[in-house]
């Protein structure tokens, strides 16, 4: 598992149907205080309900993606699969 925190969406015109029912966001890479450690953002599917600013957890296993969307032809990999809850984050 890896934390992420949410900085936006993105949009397609476009996208495989497989991706459907997902929202895709942008998010980059944090350490369990909040501070960044990634690079680079990165683009996360969301079927959770997260949204700016959240503090999601984010599994980097295709088959996750795969089990999600019911579809083994899906291209993403980085799938959130827990919100982490504010008031426990702060202890």
């Amino acid at each position: 598992m890896i934390l992420a925190r949410i900085d936006g969406t993105v949009t397609a015109t476009v996208k495989h149907p497989s991706l459907n029912g997902f929202t895709m966001l942008i998010g980059m890479q944090v350490n369990a205080d909040g501070s960044e450690c990634g690079k680079e953002p990165w683009i996360i599917l969301d079927r959770m309900g997260a949204g700016r600013g959240d503090i999601v957890c984010v599994t980097s296993e295709g088959d996750a993606a795969r089990q999600l969307s019911g579809d083994t032809r899906i291209p993403a990999r980085m799938v959130v699969v827990g919100l982490v809850d504010p008031r426990e984050a702060k202890r």
